[in-house]
C-alpha cells in the first residue's frame, strides 16, 4: 500500500524536476538567442559606421577636402570611438587640402615666372633691386615653410606621403622619426583603403585595423608591412576568420566563422586548411 501512494509522489517529483530542467534550458537557449541578436545588431551598426567612414574618405581621394572635413564633423557623435578616429581623418583632410594648395602656389609662381618677358633692357641698378626682391621673397617663403612644418608637428603629428610594400601610395598622419612614419598615426591609400594603427620606418608594424573600400577589414598584427601573428579578418557578409596570420596569409591555428553558424577550427597553411580539428 505505500509503495502505491510513494510511486505517484516519486512520479510527480521526477515530472517536476524535467520541467525545472527544460524550464533553465530554455531560458538558456533565450539569452544564448538574445545574446546572437545583440551581436547581430552590434555588427550590423558597425559596418554601417564602417560603409559611412568609406563614404567620406573616398572624398579625400577625389580632392573634395572641405565636404570631407564637414562630413567627417557631423559624423563625430554618431560613430563609434569618434571623438579618437574623427579628429584625426579631419587632420590628414586638412594635410591634404595644404599639401595640395601649396602645389598650385608653386605652379602658379613656376608659370608667372616663365611666362613674364622684359620689354627693355633692366639697367644694373634695376637688376640689384631685383635681386633684393626675389631674395626677400625667397626668404619669406623659406620661414613660411618651416612655420608650417612646426603646424604640423603640433596637430595630430607630421603630413607624409610614401609607398607601400605593394607600391601604393599612402598620405599619412601621426608620428614620424627620422623622416619616417614610426610610431602611431592613419594612413589613406589611394585605393581609397586606410590603416589605422602602428608604423615602423613606413610599414605597418604592431598593432592596427586596415580597412578595404569593399568593407573588409582586418583587426591584429602586422610585421614588415604585412599581417603577422594574431589577427581576425572580417568579410562583409558576416564571416570571419581568427587566428594566425604570416605574410598576409592564414597559417597556423585558426578557427573560421561562416555566415550560415558554420564553425571551422584547424590548422591553416597559406589561407587554406590543412588540418581539421576533431569536434
Amino acid at each position: 500500500m505505500k509503495k502505491r501512494i510513494a510511486l505517484p509522489y516519486s512520479l510527480l517529483i521526477l515530472a517536476t524536476g524535467v520541467a525545472v530542467f527544460f524550464m533553465f534550458k530554455t531560458d538558456g537557449l533565450q539569452r544564448e538567442l538574445n545574446e546572437s541578436e545583440k551581436a547581430k545588431i552590434a555588427l550590423d551598426n558597425r559596418t554601417s559606421q564602417q560603409k559611412e567612414l568609406l563614404r567620406i574618405d573616398s572624398m579625400l581621394v577625389a580632392g573634395k577636402y572641405e565636404e570631407a572635413i564637414t562630413s567627417y564633423g557631423n559624423t563625430q557623435q554618431t560613430i563609434d570611438d569618434g571623438n579618437k578616429v574623427i579628429p584625426l581623418r579631419i587632420a590628414l583632410a586638412k594635410k591634404l587640402q595644404e599639401f595640395n594648395a601649396e602645389k598650385r602656389t608653386d605652379l602658379l609662381s613656376d608659370t608667372n615666372l616663365k611666362d613674364s618677358t622684359a620689354s627693355e633692357i633692366a639697367t644694373p641698378r634695376e637688376i640689384r633691386r631685383y635681386d633684393s626682391i626675389n631674395f626677400a621673397l625667397e626668404k619669406a617663403r623659406v620661414q613660411l615653410k618651416g612655420m608650417q612644418a612646426q603646424l604640423r608637428k603640433k596637430s595630430f603629428g607630421e603630413y607624409l606621403t610614401f609607398n607601400s610594400k605593394k607600391g601604393n601610395t599612402m598620405h599619412y598622419v601621426g608620428q614620424v622619426k627620422n623622416g619616417m612614419a614610426t610610431g602611431t598615426g592613419i594612413a589613406l591609400l589611394d585605393t581609397g583603403s586606410r590603416y589605422e594603427g602602428e608604423w615602423l620606418a613606413n610599414k605597418r608594424h604592431g598593432e592596427g585595423i586596415f580597412y578595404w573600400s569593399d568593407g573588409q577589414r582586418y583587426e591584429g598584427t602586422y610585421e614588415g608591412d604585412t599581417r603577422n601573428g594574431l589577427g581576425t579578418y572580417y568579410w562583409p557578409n558576416g564571416e570571419k576568420y581568427t587566428g594566425q596570420w604570416k605574410e598576409d596569409k592564414r597559417n597556423g591555428q585558426g578557427t573560421f566563422y561562416g555566415k550560415d553558424g558554420k564553425v571551422v577550427k584547424g590548422i591553416w597553411k597559406n589561407d587554406k586548411l590543412v588540418q581539421q580539428a576533431k569536434k
